[in-house]
Order: C-alpha cells, then structure tokens, then sequence
C-alpha cells in the first residue's frame, strides 16, 4: 500500500487542484454524454432521477389520500411543540457527526474550528438532500467548503474515510436490527425471508470491509480490475484506476497509524444511531403510545435500509414515508402511524436541510457576488448607488427600520383582518341557521348579542300565519365572557323542537334541550374544548349541565332554552329578534314585503345581508380601525424620521465632500427621501409576510378568522410611504441646508 501523502500543509499542490476540478466534472459522469459537437445532452441517470422523484412525490400523495388528511394533521398537532425536541435531537446527531468529521482530518492539518467544519457539513449534507445527484455532488461540496482550511488531498481522504466508518456502522446497525426483529417477532414467510436477506448481506459487507481494514486486500481496486477487464466504463475506469486505488490505500492506511481515532469516529457513528433512535421512541410517545426501545430500534434500522436503498430519490420524498408506514403495519401498527412518523421525522430533516442551505448561502455568496459583478459592471455601478450604499453601510439599523415599518403595516392589516373575519365569520354562522329573514323590533341598533329583548315573542305565532311563511321562531341572544376570559361569546336561547324545525339542526350525542339549566353546544366547540354530553360548562357565571352536542352548526355555538335566557336578563316574554324561514326562499322579498306590510314599525333583515352588516355595521369598530391606522402611521413615521435624522447625523461630512463636489441641496435632500421610501417600500412587503405568517398561525392554532383585504393592503401601503417620506422630509431639509465647508470640518 501506499500511505497518504499528507506533507502538503499549505494548501493543494497544482496538479492535485486539476485532479480534484476534473473529479467534480467527472461526477457528472452518468448526467451528461458528450454529443461529439461539443454540446451535451442530458444522461440517462438524470431523468432517472426525475422520474424517481415524480414517483416519490406521487406516492406520498396516495399515502395521504389512502389515510385521510385529517388524521395526519390531527397527529401532528399532537406533537406539537415537541417538534423543537426533535430538532434538538438532530442537531446533536449533526454535531457527532461533525466530530467525526473532524477527527478524519490529520492533527496537522485541521485549521478550522469546530463551528466552521458544522456548517461546512450541513451545506454538504443539504445539497446531498435537495439534488438529484446526492451523496455525490454532497461530499465534493464538504470537500471544495473544506479547501480553504484544510489541504485538498487530506480532505478528500478524510471525507473518504468518514464515510466508509459511517456506512460501515449502518450496516451493523441495520443487521442488528433486521436480527433483533426476527427473534422477537413471529413473522410471515414473505417478511421472514427479506430480513434475512437483508442482515447476511450487511454482515457480509461488514465482514468484507473489517477484512480490507486490517489486512492486505483492496476490494475496491479488485473490483475495478473486474470491470475493465469486462469492458464495462472500461476506458473511463482504466483511467481513474490508480486514483481508485490511491484513496483505497489512504482509507484502510487510517486504521494502522490512527487507530485512536478510527474508533472515536466509530463511536461518534454509533452515538449518532441512537439519537436516531430516541427521536422515533419520543415520537412514538408524542402520538400517544407506549413507547419501547427495541420497537425504535427496529424501525430506525429498517428506514435506514429505506435511506439506502431509495437514496437516488431527492430527500427520499414518498418513499421514506411509505417504507415506515410499511414497517409499522409489519409490527402491527396502523399505516397511518407509519407515515406519520415519517412525516414528523422528515420535517425535522427539512429544516435541518434549510438551515444548511443558509450556510452554503453564506460560504458561497461573497465569492459569487464577486464574480458576478467583475462579468457585469452595471450590477457595481448599483451597489455603487449611493441609496444603496447608505442602507448596507449600516444593514442592522436599515433591518431594524424596515422591521419598524412591517410592524406598522402589520398592525393595520392584521387587526382589520381580525376584526373584520371575526365579525363576518359571525355573520355567516347567523346566515346559515336555515332562515332567510331576521325581525327585530324597531328602534333596535347595533348586531347579534347586543340588542335587548323588546319584540314580544307572541309576534312570531303572528309571523307564522302570514302567506309564504315556513315556520317563525323567536329567539333571543346575549353576550358572555368566553372562556378564556379574554372577549365575547353569543348564547342564543331558543325553543328547540320550533328552532329544530327552522334550522335543522339533531342532536348527534345526548339529548335535546328541556328546561332549566341545560345547554347544547356543537360538534365545533365540542371538539375544541373536548366536551361530551354530561360535563359542565359555565355560561352566565354559573354552572349548566351539557346536554347534548348537535350539528351543523349555525347561529351561536352554545344554546340555552329560551325560558332560562329570560330569566337571566329579566325579559319574560319578549325575545330579541324572529326568524323566518320561507315556504319559497326564492320569493323572500315578496314575504319580507308581506311582514312589513303587516309590522311596519319592525325591522327587516335578510340573512344573506348580515355578514357584510357585521363587518361594516359596528360605530365602535370603526373608530377602533381609525385609531389603529393612525397609530401605524406614527410609527412608520417616527422610525423612518429616526433612522434618516441618524443618517444625517453619520453622514455630515459625506455631505460636505457631495456639497464641494457640486451636488445642489435639492440632489441631497432627494438621496434622504429616496432611502426613506425604498426602506419604506422594503418595510411593507415585510408587513404583508409577518401578517400572512400571522394569519396562518392564528387561523391554524385558534378558531378565530383573519380576512386580508385587498383595500386594506393598498391602505396600508400608501400610509407606509407616505410616513416614510414625511419622516424623512425634516433629515432631508436638514441635510440640504448644512454648509458645506463647516459639513467638511464636522467631528
């Protein structure tokens, strides 16, 4: 054997920098053919890829159909903030194998730090997760990250040798696995014989690559005398024969005159395993079942078998989710379980992934900015700009004054959003009770929960016999502090064999409303506040027996009897409003014209109105959204008139030097309003993301509903810039009127 020649310590020698570009094309190998006019065209192995990834991403779909979308988010709520416990297990996995990583690299050589060689993994590992050609393309990443710090031939060979020990501990630990499974399972013939198949093939790998170790052979290079003898890639491989063989010779060398560290990397590996582990044993017991380590063990080994197998297919997408849902149905769990599991885990991966892709981001992209401006000189002349400049000379207080900004617009949109959805999501609940007209008795203002009980509930017998009507029911509606203590809350009280009849509503668990302090409430509330039929709640501040739970829902979510809703607010007699429903809902405003006629001092309402009545028809609402914007607008101001009075402030003698160099005040004044406005523009479009963020979390975590509207949006932008250029008028007029040569002497 050859030992590594690691005597280079001052970076790769020319010849091994030629090597190393003409292995990085060579990569490309199976994904490019040379067409023979100097173009190429795409290999075989490239839409290969693509059709495993389409298959993939296919079969994940029908997994998700097959167990129903509900039941995945429903299992996925329930591990909930646990997510971050899964992520911190991951990143303990990604700091083994960063030390192993570290150790593969001779003592001489290892000139970066520990943080350095973890962000150098996860880019490689990210581009190994996200691209076609994985594994590949990932360690030449590790390899070109690592070159700068680290002579290229001692880091190819690290990298070499660091895989070969973790592959090696994937194979033992696949077969224990696949062992332990057939000794404590009772299994078919059809599983019995593949994990069979499976734990010889890996202790067969594991005692060929121990062999190799410790003695003389070189399997690989015997491997590749194989194939060119063959003529298989004959030509390519007689090529890179000696290169074969060299890297072979420099990874089993490690064992001899490292010993130490060749079993600390083995360590590392195996500590690694188990954080694999312990993530399925805890999310086994986020789901809600008992967990057992041998059964984490078994599933962790077999997905690895998955990973193995399926590692040519982009972040193993469907399959991986398929293959553990296909594991827990062997172990006698639902496939649901399965695929569950695998989509906790691979979510866990993604960020991990995403995170990596923010490292290679920030390793690659000086270097790219610079070429890119040295191939196009315009792109310089901007950044030149001096807008530009000003806003990257100090990025924390530009990022602060746009954060400002966003929050302004956040604060409008948002909170009208809110507002305006919890309004309207009332509305429509009032609209879908099966009626199409509401009566309420004159002089009566404001919305549902809000009106006192003035309309004698007598008057809906006299509604039900006019012409066109179904059926007339009285009910009566209040407001309560909710549960949590923070807003409102309607109770609707009702008769509810007549609201039955209008609404359509039946009883799915319990029974019907009687008398007294009984309550029914919908499936809605019943599944958020995980009530059944004979708890407690408390409506009024005391205490009534739920009943029943009824759908669909409509109206308020709790009901009361009508009796008992009198009772509470001292109106025996008298309901707050009649609700109609009509023989023909297609003739309403014929039997609103008929009610009228018939009551001409009551007020009439179609339902299909009280949605948009709600959101506009609050006085108090109103005034609350004037003072929010106007709010926002102070803000937007007040932080764009800080940043560019600092600005001002910095800049007094670049002022000067633009003032002697012939810029007139009117040019000064406009490059401050110009900064105020792109930071103003910058701060909106971060408003419209946090409030979007917002909305999809409030509407994920709580019932409540966010409506964005587009006039808002134009609203809050407008009120953006036109604080934003306001704010900057005074820094602007002062940077104009500042003297140039007492700006040249400024301090």
């Amino acid at each position: 054997m050859t030992p590594a020649n690691n005597s280079d310590t001052n970076g790769p020698a020319p010849d091994e920098a030629d090597i190393y570009q003409a292995e990085l094309l060579d990569a490309e190998i199976h994904l490019t053919i040379d067409t023979g006019d100097g173009g190429k065209r795409r290999g075989w192995l490239f839409y290969l890829h693509i059709l495993a990834f389409v298959f993939g991403a296919g079969l994940l779909v029908l997994l998700v159909r097959e167990v129903g979308v509900a039941p995945v988010f429903d299992a996925l709520r329930q591990v909930g903030g646990g997510f971050f416990v899964l992520l911190a297990i991951a990143a303990a996995r990604h700091c083994l194998r960063t030390f192993s990583m570290s150790l593969a690299v001779a003592p001489e050589h290892r000139r970066f730090t520990f943080w350095q060689a973890f962000t150098t993994r996860l880019a490689g590992e990210t581009i190994s997760f996200f691209t076609f050609t994985g594994p590949v393309l990932g360690e030449a990443t590790k390899a070109a990250l690592l070159r700068k710090r680290v002579p290229l031939a001692s880091g190819v060979q690290a990298l070499a040798v660091d895989n070969l020990l973790y592959n090696l501990s994937v194979a033992v630990f696949i077969s224990s696995g696949a062992c332990v499974m057939l000794a404590t399972y009772r299994l078919p013939a059809g599983a019995r014989v593949p994990l069979v198949v499976i734990a010889a093939g890996m202790t067969l790998v594991i005692v060929a690559v121990s062999v190799a170790v410790v003695s003389d052979m070189m399997p690989v290079t015997a491997a590749v005398d194989y194939l060119i003898r063959r003529r298989v890639k004959g030509r390519w491989l007689a090529s890179k024969r000696e290169h074969f063989r060299r890297v072979e010779a420099n990874v089993y060398d490690f064992y001899k005159h490292r010993p130490a560290a060749f079993f600390a990397m083995f360590a590392c590996d195996f500590l690694a395993h188990a954080t694999t582990v312990a993530e399925v044993y805890i999310v086994f017991g986020m789901l809600g079942f008992e967990p057992s380590a041998r059964v984490a063990y078994i599933i962790d080994s077999l997905t690895k078998v998955v990973n193995l197998v399926f590692g040519f297919v982009p972040a193993t997408i469907g399959v991986y989710e398929g293959g553990t849902g296909f594991i827990l149905r062997t172990l006698g769990y639902a496939t649901l379980t399965g695929v569950t599991i695998g989509i906790v885990r691979k979510a866990s991966m993604i960020v991990w992934a995403l995170i990596g892709l923010a490292m290679l981001v920030r390793h690659t992209a000086p270097d790219a900015a610079r070429k890119l401006f040295d191939r196009h000189p315009r792109l310089r002349q901007l950044m030149d700009n001096l807008v530009l400049s000003n806003m990257t000379h100090r990025p924390a207080r530009t990022f602060v004054s746009v954060l400002g900004v966003g929050v302004g617009v956040l604060l409008i949109v948002f909170t009208v959003g809110l507002a305006h959805g919890v309004l309207r999501e009332r509305g429509r609940r009032e609209s879908e009770v099966g009626a199409e007209i509401m009566m309420r008795a004159s002089g009566t203002t404001g919305m549902s929960g809000t009106q006192r009980f003035t309309l004698p509930v007598a008057r809906a017998d006299e509604v039900q016999k006019i012409a066109g009507v179904r059926v007339a029911v009285a009910v009566g509606q209040n407001t309560d502090a909710s549960d949590t203590g923070f807003g409102l809350r309607v109770v609707d009280g009702v008769e509810f064999e007549r609201y039955a009849r209008l609404s359509g509503i039946h009883i799915v668990e319990g029974r019907a409303l009687e008398g007294g302090d009984e309550a029914i409430v919908d499936t809605v509330w019943s599944g958020e506040h995980k009530a059944k039929a004979g708890d407690r709640v408390k409506v009024f501040g005391r205490e009534f027996e739920l009943v029943g739970i009824y759908e669909p829902p409509g109206g308020g979510r709790i009901k009361i009897p009508l009796a008992t809703m009198q009772d509470q607010v001292g109106s025996t007699g008298f309901c707050t409003a009649i609700l109609v429903s009509c023989a023909n809902p297609s003739e309403q405003e014929a039997v609103a014209a008929r009610i009228h006629e018939a009551f001409p001092d009551d007020q009439i309402i179609f339902t299909r109105d009280l949605p948009e009545l709600y959101a506009t028809g609050v006085p108090a609402l109103n005034v609350f959204i004037d003072v929010v914007v106007g709010v926002a607008a102070v803000i937007s101001l007040l932080v764009i008139l800080l940043a560019m009075y600092t600005t001002v402030t910095e800049r007094t003698r670049q002022i000067g030097v633009l003032k002697s160099l012939g810029m007139s005040s009117a040019g000064v004044a406009w490059i401050i309003e110009q900064e105020a406005l792109v930071v103003s523009l910058l701060g909106v479009l971060v408003g419209f993301a946090l409030t979007l963020a917002a909305r999809a979390v409030v509407m994920r975590l709580t019932s409540l509903t966010v409506d964005i509207e587009p006039r808002w949006l134009l609203v809050s932008l407008l009120i953006g810039l036109l604080g934003g250029t306001v704010g900057a008028l005074y820094p602007a007029l002062r940077a104009a009127r500042q003297d140039a040569v007492e700006a040249l002497s400024y301090e």
